[in-house]
């Protein structure tokens, strides 16, 4: 017994919307509110290693790809052991200021906020930024709430 022509049809459809076929990967993040500074790429830095996250190599094939676009990458980490997610940090040309993006490894469904493992590293990282900036908080604005483990 073959596949209907119709349930093709149908497959097809759905798969021409990228909400259907690409994978959603929770995540939150930090926009800026000022020009970059190389002390704030410190302080990103120093939060990633507390939540336990490590910078990858200058020669990483990823990391030299995805500094040769407009919006270049300045940093990535990602934790040693198992992946979990990772911590990206954009030099946005546009308005010469950074934008971190935490993104969890595993799929989730549209819309959901970080969850489990990925969360409680968040909420490490994110700590980590509040102290390392102490009370120069007002530089940044994080994206979404904080989640809940």
């Amino acid at each position: 017994m073959g596949i209907s022509p119709s349930l093709i049809v149908a497959i097809a459809l759905l798969c021409a919307s990228p909400a259907y076929c690409e994978p959603y990967y929770a995540s939150n993040g930090a926009d800026f509110l000022v020009p970059a500074d190389e002390l704030d790429a410190v302080v990103i830095g120093q939060a990633a290693q507390h939540a336990g996250f490590f910078a990858i190599p200058e020669t990483d094939p990823k990391l030299k790809a995805l500094r040769s676009g407009p919006n270049s990458v300045y940093e990535i980490w990602e934790p040693r052991s198992h992946k979990i997610a990772s911590i990206k940090l954009t030099l946005m040309a546009k308005t010469n200021s950074f934008v971190v993006q935490f993104v969890a490894k595993d799929p989730s469904r549209p819309g959901m906020p970080l969850t489990g493992e990925a969360c409680k590293k968040w909420l490490v990282f994110s700590a980590g930024m509040r102290s390392g900036f102490g009370n120069r908080q007002s530089k940044y604005r994080f994206r979404e709430p904080q989640c809940t483990p």
